[in-house]
């Protein structure tokens, strides 16, 4: 539990977001200030083959056990926003229960899924109606397989919500999701803004399954009488979906103009550039990144994205069996290393999340951890820019900063890397939990506490890097080593 200290607030907005590692609650006031927050482990069932799946029951206990704990050191809130992980969800009955488990996002079992629907419709197709190219993390190519793999429970559902979606149902009784989650079911219709019900019929997914769609922070839900005495909150207050997790930290970051990119950096990272028209031709199709609806309205996004970034230098911290100090040290050490010393490192990308970092050391004599992490940290920063870069081309916008969030913002190297590998200046936003600030603040607008999202309280950031002159040596390093490595293995596949 954190609580900030001060005068009582005459107003409170509760932010929740659920991640792949914790769930956080996080209070505010009026003024975008952190009051207090909690969080929960993100219930997370590990299975034999090395996929996962959440438990409604256990997922909704650590949403309300978070959220009940920081509204107790504050004011009850005026209105509760959630933000989630996307892809996931579960599939409910006629009663409202949850028939099954949710497919965790990055379960990469509907592979089989994800390739038909490169039989059966054009790539390009694809994405000119909804921004993304098949992959089995999306949402449909999860309803699939449960489809086809457990038909009973298939036969017996009536709605589908995704996390975010499944949390404010528990809370209201009412269903619907935002245009940033529902553009990452691969059955949402990007420039037109409403479920593709071609798509769907293609998928063999009734619409009426999909919850309807409202802008981000609005909704009909209002908490009701036994979520607010679990809560020991208000009956009655606006609880609203508010979006995509990494989409809203970067509302909740300040960071919203046209070529601002934001790097949302946590257990999986996205790099976002923010547009103002989504990029759905030809040349936006070529950059094989997916494109979205932002939490602003008529505002789009590119992502670069890592879906195991922080997981790697978790899993690099494991092997290693570091105790809390070390990864510290070894950061010290890594930073006094010369550029590309350490050796290189090839990380999962979205292709295939499930495959394994590609780690060559340089070792000698004096060699440590410090240089395996600076390797790690220099490789997801170069494979990052590297896609950044390609967007930022194709999008037309000139890119002004990069704005970090998240746990892997904390690391001082990290964001040194970042401003030199790009060559642009990098700030830290203060607040560590910009999603949840981002949903609160979003659920203000719905409520009417801001008259807009031009309205809102900006953040403030602990921290500014500005780029140390390196960014020619680092594209040489990617030319020279990290390309050729790359096009070596596409060459050869797994």
């Amino acid at each position: 539990m954190q609580v900030a200290h001060g005068e009582e607030p005459s107003l409170t907005l509760l932010g929740l977001d659920i991640g792949t590692t914790h769930v956080k609650a996080c209070a505010y006031d009026e003024e975008g200030r952190l009051l207090a927050s909690a969080r929960r482990r993100t219930p997370t069932a590990w299975l034999p083959d090395g996929g996962a799946e959440y438990h409604a029951d256990s997922l909704e206990d650590a949403v309300f056990d978070a959220a009940a704990e920081a509204i107790s050191e504050t004011e009850p809130p005026q209105a509760i926003g959630v933000s989630s992980v996307g892809e996931s969800g579960f599939l409910l009955g006629e009663d409202g229960a949850a028939l099954a488990p949710a497919i965790a996002w990055f379960d990469g079992r509907a592979a089989p899924q994800a390739a038909r629907w490169r039989e059966r419709l054009d790539p390009k197709n694809l994405f000119t109606r909804t921004g993304l190219h098949p992959n089995p993390l999306f949402s449909a190519c999860k309803m699939e397989w449960t489809r086809e793999n457990d038909p009973d429970v298939w036969a017996r559902a009536v709605n589908w919500l995704g996390m975010a979606e499944y949390a404010v149902f528990r809370m209201t009784g009412e269903r619907g999701t935002d245009p940033s989650l529902a553009g990452r079911t691969m059955l949402y219709r990007l420039a037109d803004g409403e479920w593709d019900e071609e798509l769907c019929d293609l998928a063999g997914i009734p619409a009426e399954l999909l919850p309807p769609v409202f802008p981000s922070g609005t909704g009909p839900g209002m908490l009701s009488t036994q979520a607010a005495r679990r809560l020991d909150a208000r009956e009655g207050v606006p609880v609203v979906v508010c979006g995509h997790d990494h989409i809203c930290g970067s509302f909740g970051a300040g960071a919203t103009e046209p070529g601002e990119i934001v790097d949302s950096m946590g257990t999986a990272e996205a790099s976002l550039l923010t547009l103002p028209h989504p990029p759905l031709d030809d040349a936006g199709y070529g950059l094989g990144l997916p494109a979205g609806s932002h939490v602003l309205p008529r505002t789009y996004y590119l992502a670069a994205t890592l879906p195991r970034s922080g997981g790697v230098i978790e899993q690099l911290v494991g092997l290693l069996g570091a105790q809390e100090d070390d990864l510290a040290r070894w950061t010290d050490d890594a930073a006094a290393l010369a550029p590309g010393s350490g050796g290189a490192c090839l990380p999962p990308t979205d292709d295939d999340p499930d495959e394994d970092a590609l780690l060559m050391a340089s070792l000698g004599h004096e060699s440590g951890p410090g240089h395996l992490l600076r390797a790690v940290l220099e490789g997801l920063t170069l494979q990052m820019n590297h896609d950044l870069r390609r967007a930022v081309q194709v999008s037309g916008v000139e890119p002004s900063r990069i704005t970090l969030l998240g746990g892997g913002a904390r690391n001082p190297l990290w964001a040194k890397l970042k401003a030199d590998i790009s060559d642009l200046p990098v700030r830290v936003a203060s607040d560590p939990e910009c999603v949840a600030r981002g949903a609160a603040l979003l659920a203000g607008v719905g409520a009417g506490v801001y008259p807009d999202t031009d309205s809102v309280p900006q953040p403030e950031y602990e921290a500014s890097v500005e780029p140390s002159g390196e960014h020619d040596e680092y594209a040489r390093i990617y030319a020279e080593v990290y390309g050729p490595l790359w096009e070596r293995l596409r060459r050869t596949g797994p």
